[in-house]
């Protein structure tokens, strides 16, 4: 028996590790399913401790979506050519940019040279790399013979996630840069420039203006302390992201999101469009219902959309269309609702989804540039209110003893 040591997610959202025994890495792997874990990486104990390589491949490696569907496409353009399997990915690790993605591919190219399994299975090794969608579609596409026009497919699909992704992103951008300039302005003006004004505010021999002395107080423990309240924010920061982690914490902040007046309706379009996108390429390519709601609630980054999976999943195995336990979450809009029960009567649920990411994915990007625009002033106006009573605090009392000379 061989000592595995093992990295997984529980269905609560929880990470957990541990090590188990088993005769092999299949057999490791089918013990962790049985239990309802996720694996995310699965390496011989004594290799976790001593082998970096493979902490870089399950813990650090990062690939962008882009990446990954250069990388897909050009794999169903070679297999659509009749290039055989093992020497489709070594000519696209010879000729990837990104060495941690020729890397990844080296190493799938050495287990179905030695394993001699299917392409899916060697990808479960990588479940950083390739999430539960990619591989579900490998693994339908492999079954059904039409592998090239899957990876085609899902190739499309990558695509389209990383524009959204970078829209978002992109939008967003300015406006953070904007608040981390205003921020570190107010900081500095706090903690450096500010206290260089007590001595002539001294000279001036009279009481100070309730506003000037809180001001100089601020501005003096800043200034004794400007290292402690940095290092309190880091620290604060650090545990705020820590406490999302936590399921008893993520939920209600999750909830609370969904609810917020501008931004709930943004998220909940957003995910939507990859709900639907993902479930679409899924059911595309073959995979049966139950299996695709399952695969597609892992790409779901909103928990309590994501429970509302488990509530879709038990329905549609009890006999009710997918359209009315999609109605029964309560979660979603009447649209979505409508199209799966169109696309259930016409038996064109696939391409229905598809319509549908693509009419959330347009309401997302409006629903993102209307929350940057209505971001981007109130910023300013706050950044610009607190800088100007910051001036204010500063200046009364200069304007107090030239009233009193005149």
């Amino acid at each position: 028996m061989l000592k595995y040591h093992y990295i997984a997610v529980m269905p609560s959202g929880e990470r957990v590790d541990g090590v188990l025994s088993s005769r092999d890495r299949h057999e490791a792997l089918r013990r962790l399913r049985e239990l309802s874990y996720h694996p995310i990486s699965l390496v011989p104990a004594d290799e976790a401790r001593t082998d970096v390589r493979h902490l870089l491949r399950d813990g650090w490696r990062r690939i962008g979506t882009t990446d990954l569907a250069v990388l897909t496409r050009q794999l169903s353009a070679l297999l659509q050519a009749g290039m055989p399997m093992l020497e489709a990915l070594q000519t696209l690790r010879r000729q990837s940019a990104n060495p941690r993605l020729a890397a990844v591919i080296g190493e799938v190219e050495q287990t179905l040279s030695r394993d001699a399994g299917t392409l899916a299975d060697a990808l479960d090794q990588h479940p950083r790399v390739f999430d539960g969608v990619y591989r579900g579609m490998v693994r339908s596409g492999e079954e059904g013979g039409n592998l090239a026009e899957v990876l085609d497919d899902l190739a499309a699909s990558l695509s389209r996630a990383a524009r959204v992704r970078g829209q978002v992103f992109a939008a967003f951008l300015y406006p953070a840069f904007l608040l981390l300039l205003g921020a570190a302005a107010i900081f500095v003006l706090m903690s450096f420039v500010i206290p260089r004004f007590s001595d002539l505010f001294e000279s001036f021999d009279q009481r100070l203006p309730r506003a000037t002395e809180m001001l100089m107080a601020v501005s003096s423990f800043l200034d004794a302390w400007w290292w402690a309240v940095l290092a309190a924010v880091l620290a604060g920061s650090a545990a705020a992201a820590w406490a999302v982690t936590r399921p008893s914490v993520r939920r209600p902040c999750h909830l609370a999101l969904l609810r917020a007046p501008v931004l709930g309706p943004m998220c909940l379009k957003i995910e939507i469009a990859r709900i639907a996108r993902t479930l679409g390429v899924l059911l595309g390519s073959g995979v049966v219902l139950l299996d695709a709601l399952r695969i597609a609630a892992d790409t779901v980054s909103n928990v309590v959309l994501r429970e509302s999976f488990e509530s879709m999943a038990r329905d549609v195995s009890g006999g009710q269309d997918l359209a009315h336990a999609i109605e029964r979450t309560g979660h979603y809009p009447p649209l979505v609702v409508n199209l799966v029960r169109t696309g259930e009567h016409t038996g064109r649920l696939p391409e229905m989804l598809s319509e549908l990411s693509e009419i959330y994915e347009d309401e997302s990007q409006r629903a993102v540039t209307a929350a940057v625009k209505l971001l981007e002033p109130v910023l300013i106006l706050v950044m610009g209110l607190v800088i100007a009573g910051i001036v204010a605090a500063v200046m009364l009392p200069v304007f107090q003893t030239s009233a009193m000379i005149s």
